[in-house]
């Protein structure tokens, strides 16, 4: 069952995400084209990760689970983000504030003890990353939503940080049907993360001094 669910909807899903990601870095940022691979990224990458958790759920392994719950959060308020117009917030902001509070609780409370948690020591890093985000949810809400530069950068950066999570994992599934190691072949894993880093940080530098709203 967890083969049938990872192969017939997660890794499809997330070769549809992949894909659409790259076609959203080179449209212009605000196009038409841009926003409709944009929707096709968001449907897919939701897809691969309720697909995902469910697959580590029937392979219990509390790690995968997890991670899948921090990039839907993500993802999701990354959609949000451009969803709604400039100044307004609604129930879904609160809702995505619970969301990763009760995350960062959960990972702060994990036992490193626990028999099923393989790296005990990633989840340190998410309890730092549930209150980065947090006090992002918390500073959206608070002024009742963000300019237009900084809402494009809030979006593109939650969802370049989703994005880094697929290039990972299709690094991992190319090692492991090569029959390697990360070890052996860390530039499959590294490169891809760092391009997308790399695209990241360009667009964050274009929003960051262009007057232009990129954003409608």
């Amino acid at each position: 069952m967890q083969d049938l669910v990872v192969w017939l909807i997660h890794t499809p899903a997330g070769a549809v995400a992949l894909l659409s990601a790259i076609a959203a870095f080179v449209y212009p940022k605000g196009s038409a084209i841009h926003r409709r691979v944009g929707e096709y990224f968001t449907i897919s990458m939701l897809i691969m990760l309720v697909s995902g958790g469910l697959a580590g759920y029937l392979k219990e392994s509390p790690d995968d689970v997890f991670l899948s719950l921090i990039v839907f959060y993500a993802v999701f308020t990354a959609w949000l983000t451009v969803f709604h117009k400039k100044g307004d917030t609604g129930l879904c902001e609160y809702a995505a504030l619970t969301w990763i509070v009760v995350l960062g609780i959960v990972a702060f409370n994990i036992d490193p003890a626990w028999d099923e948690i393989r790296d005990p020591s990633i989840y340190p890093f998410w309890v730092g990353l549930a209150v980065f985000f947090a006090i992002g949810d918390i500073r959206n809400l608070y002024h009742r939503g963000l300019s237009a530069s900084q809402r494009i950068a809030r979006h593109l950066w939650r969802m370049s940080f989703s994005l880094i999570w697929v290039a990972l994992a299709f690094g991992d599934k190319i090692i492991k049907m090569l029959d390697s190691t990360i070890e052996q072949m860390l530039f499959v894993i590294a490169v891809p993360a760092l391009l997308v880093l790399v695209l990241m940080l360009y667009w964050l530098y274009r929003v960051s001094f262009s007057r232009k709203s990129f954003l409608m």
